[in-house]
């Protein structure tokens, strides 16, 4: 036990240092996805790919589960909490807040950038529940809290909370269907994937019969 635990503590410090310094490297050959990811607590994600163009602020509050993809040029603001769910998907030029000064900055003027304390900032954390997907441009502003398999639209605008399966389109996005009617016919025609499926939701899309399992 003294011995695996020796061993193991170096490993994970170099694996710490070596991640960042692999995004930045990697920048010398352009854009592309870096395998592996450090989070701030320490935890290495092996399967989770983050795009070294991406930029996180405050990385320590980021709390991201394993086979999350991460795309290129998005903002992930983590500075009042972000959670986000094993195996979701975040699209190129997408932006995640967890605070906002557009009221602030009006009523300070000047003092905007003296003031620690403010008043009218409005702050609130983030949670994208397992196996979402997040299309290329849209934003998600401070509070917002999206259920498990669920999809955001590209160029969608999204604030307040959103049940399961929701697929949400829309400046202010709206929720305009459920994913698991999508998902009941697709499996239809690929019933080997089902337990997949029912592996991470638990269960099968409802109007999936059990003549219809493998």
């Amino acid at each position: 036990m003294t011995v695996a635990t020796s061993t193991a503590k170096p490993a994970h410090a170099l694996r710490r240092l070596w991640q960042p310094c692999k995004r930045l490297l990697s920048r010398l050959w352009g854009t592309r996805m870096v395998g592996g990811f450090v989070r701030g607590d320490g935890g290495f994600l092996p399967h989770t790919r983050v795009s070294n163009t991406a930029f996180i602020f405050a990385p320590e509050r980021l709390q991201v589960e394993d086979h999350v993809f991460i795309g290129h040029f998005s903002v992930l603001d983590a500075t009042y909490g972000l959670r986000i769910g094993e195996g979701c998907q975040i699209g190129f030029f997408t932006g995640i807040f967890t605070h906002s000064s557009h009221a602030a900055i009006r009523l300070y003027g000047r003092e905007y950038v003296h003031t620690a304390e403010k008043k009218a900032y409005f702050t609130a954390p983030v949670e994208i529940g397992p196996y979402s997907f997040i299309g290329a441009h849209a934003t998600l502003l401070p509070g917002t809290r999206l259920g498990r398999g669920s999809i955001v639209s590209a160029y969608s605008l999204v604030s307040g909370e959103h049940p399961d399966f929701a697929i949400l389109a829309g400046q202010p996005a709206k929720v305009i269907g459920d994913t698991r009617r999508m998902d009941a016919r697709l499996l239809r025609e690929h019933p080997d994937l089902m337990p997949h499926y029912q592996a991470w939701a638990g269960e099968l899309p409802p109007g999936l019969d059990a003549v219809e399992k493998p």
